[in-house]
């Protein structure tokens, strides 16, 4: 179905440490496919996808930030005017998750004033290595209320198992936040 109008339009960031599985969520989101040889994210890559929620037609520009330490300088600057973020972690990496306070300081230090409420949604990725995991979701939803996090959502993007779920709750939240209605 093409959608030639467009009732709202967001920024979100995606942010975490390197090789959790972020090109691997968006690009599975954006084009509906997995690679396994994904390379590195330098700086960051911008996508754009339109999604119908709430009947109104949504346009999403999703900056995938690349997670190595050497880019977190620019976080703030490709942060700003962000409506969401969402952070994502590797369930099989515990390096994944040790650094969440860092990038959630990073992140909510670059908001304009005006979207300083901005949500962020914690996301665990690779949910398909269930064998591998390191965390158990009580572990991590600890990490709502002490960053003031609005919700945890596990996927895989090799499966595809919640990965529109992702987007669609953090836009979900977002339309919450800023609108006050669906």
């Amino acid at each position: 179905m093409f959608l030639s109008k467009t009732d709202l339009a967001y920024k979100i960031c995606l942010f975490g440490n390197k090789q959790v599985g972020k090109s691997s969520l968006v690009n599975r989101f954006v084009d509906g496919r997995f690679e396994f040889d994904l390379k590195p994210t330098i700086g960051a890559a911008i996508f754009v996808k339109t999604i119908e929620l709430y009947n109104k037609v949504i346009k999403l520009q999703i900056w995938d930030f690349g997670g190595e330490e050497r880019f977190h300088f620019l976080l703030k600057s490709y942060a700003y005017g962000s409506f969401g973020g969402i952070f994502m972690f590797d369930l099989t990496n515990a390096h994944s998750l040790n650094e969440i306070y860092d990038w959630i300081s990073i992140f909510r230090g670059s908001l304009d004033y005006n979207f300083k409420k901005a949500p962020i949604l914690l996301v665990g990725g690779k949910s398909d290595l269930e064998n591998q995991r390191i965390f158990d979701s009580d572990e991590i939803k600890s990490y709502l209320t002490s960053l003031n996090l609005f919700d945890y959502i596990e996927c895989s993007s090799k499966t595809g198992e919640h990965v529109n779920f992702v987007f669609e709750t953090i836009v979900s939240k977002i339309i919450e936040t800023f609108t006050d209605k669906k």
